[in-house]
């Protein structure tokens, strides 16, 4: 997995990942800066959103009680509905 594709905070700034323009000590961010930050902070936003749901329900915190050989496509359904939910 290639990390440049990762998307993470301002903690992660210096490991080769997207993150967000810090402002400068006494300077302020540039308009495409403010603009970059808002992009990557929308798609932050909904992947938080996603492990906070991931971690509220109950089911999660039980074993799985299907087949284990169904396991990937039991979770793909889940991921799918999710996204259309909120597309």
């Amino acid at each position: 997995m290639d990390p440049g594709d990762w998307i993470g905070d301002k903690g992660y700034v210096g490991n080769d990942m997207i993150t967000p323009f810090k402002k400068p000590p006494g300077g302020e961010l540039l308009d495409w800066q403010k603009e970059f930050n808002s992009g990557v902070n929308r798609i932050r936003w909904v992947i938080e959103q996603v492990i906070s749901h991931f971690k509220n329900w109950k089911i999660t915190s039980t074993d799985y009680r299907r087949p284990f050989s169904t396991f990937a496509a039991t979770v793909s359904a889940v991921v799918g509905l999710h996204f259309y939910r909120i597309c």
